[in-house]
């Protein structure tokens, strides 16, 4: 009785051990599995745009990189919340200077939408990049209608060759599945034929 007792508590300690190890792993599968279905290959829109700093940056000028596109706006509940999942995916790569992460700040409604965005973006302390996607004369935001956002966050993950390889909008989950999720992203658009 005592041998079974003690075999029963060996099972008991040792087990979840091995299925929690498992786990991860086959969850990686599945995710990188799940990504690789959805991956595309269209290619990017090119635009010009201004940063905070009145600087101006274009997508062909990226060309040779991995860029991360995330579409926002400052009432944009959804984006807000995604955004310490993406300042985790910054940090990841700040040293890898293929891979380049622009926020869109587009569809704003205040009249001040640069300095709006600017105490934004300082008083949470994030550490973005952020482009202007301002109304033209006509009344357009020309990037978000050139990569044809219909709603945010939306994120576009583009590869060296200059095609989109994954489009995504919405924002649910945790923080660290987020950014997995990302990552595998960015891994596959890096290694993808």
């Amino acid at each position: 009785m005592k041998l079974f007792l003690r075999l029963c508590l060996l099972l008991c300690v040792f087990m979840p051990i091995e299925l929690w190890a498992q786990m991860p792993a086959g969850r990686a599968d599945s995710l990188h599995n799940k990504l690789l279905s959805e991956m595309i290959s269209v290619p990017a829109p090119n635009f010009i745009l201004k940063d905070l700093d009145g600087n101006t940056v274009s997508i062909k000028d990226l060309k040779g990189k991995i860029i991360v596109l995330d579409f926002w706006s400052t009432w944009c509940v959804p984006c807000k919340k995604s955004f310490p999942a993406m300042q985790l995916a910054v940090n990841a790569y700040k040293n890898d200077p293929g891979v380049k992460f622009l926020f869109i700040h587009t569809w704003e409604t205040t009249k001040t939408p640069v300095d709006d965005v600017k105490k934004y973006i300082t008083q949470s302390g994030f550490k973005f990049e952020v482009l202007m996607d301002l109304k033209d004369a006509s009344g357009h935001n020309a990037a978000v209608e050139a990569y044809s956002v219909s709603a945010i966050p939306a994120k576009f993950i583009i590869d060296k060759a200059g095609n989109i390889v994954f489009k995504l909008t919405g924002f649910t989950g945790t923080d660290d599945a987020a950014l997995a999720e990302i990552s595998e992203r960015i891994m596959l658009a890096k290694t993808h034929k």
